[in-house]
């Protein structure tokens, strides 16, 4: 089993963007869907690099397997070309509008419950987790977005 448990959104430079959704919504006891909506407030005129996380919680959260770094957004968007990456976009895929560039003005993921079909392709042992999401522009972090989630494993 496998859940969504919290997230917390950023906005380093509310100039930049603005987030007007940003929360968790309990369908079930055991399930819990994410939505997400951030506005990005100017126009882009150089790449968007992001930094996605994945780690553990051991006495904090710790760097837990990967620690991926791409300098633009939108070449990685046209090849796709990480497989760890792969598995989280793939996963929302059909939840949001963030599948090519340019980007929109508004993105968003809607009603989006944890993909436990992704365990699959990446088999995680139990544990609360972290996805760490960092999008950088002009070489300044403006958008830190934490995802938490807790892996059981039933025998």
């Amino acid at each position: 089993m496998a859940k969504f448990t919290n997230v917390q959104c950023v906005s380093q430079d509310t100039n930049f963007t603005t987030f007007t959704a940003c929360r968790l919504y309990a369908v079930k006891r055991d399930v819990a869907e994410m939505s997400l909506r951030i506005k990005i407030l100017q126009i882009l005129k150089k790449p968007i690099a992001m930094r996605i996380q994945l780690l553990k919680r051991a006495s904090g959260y710790k760097p837990f397997l990967y620690d991926v770094r791409h300098s633009d957004l939108c070449e990685y968007l046209d090849r796709r070309n990480h497989p760890f990456v792969n598995i989280i976009f793939n996963s929302f895929a059909n939840h949001t509008n963030v599948n090519k560039c340019p980007l929109p003005s508004e993105l968003c993921v809607e009603h989006f419950r944890f993909p436990v079909k992704a365990l699959d392709m990446l088999p995680l042992p139990s544990g609360e987790y972290a996805i760490y999401a960092t999008f950088s522009y002009n070489r300044m972090e403006q958008v830190l977005l934490k995802v938490f989630f807790t892996i059981t494993e039933f025998r």
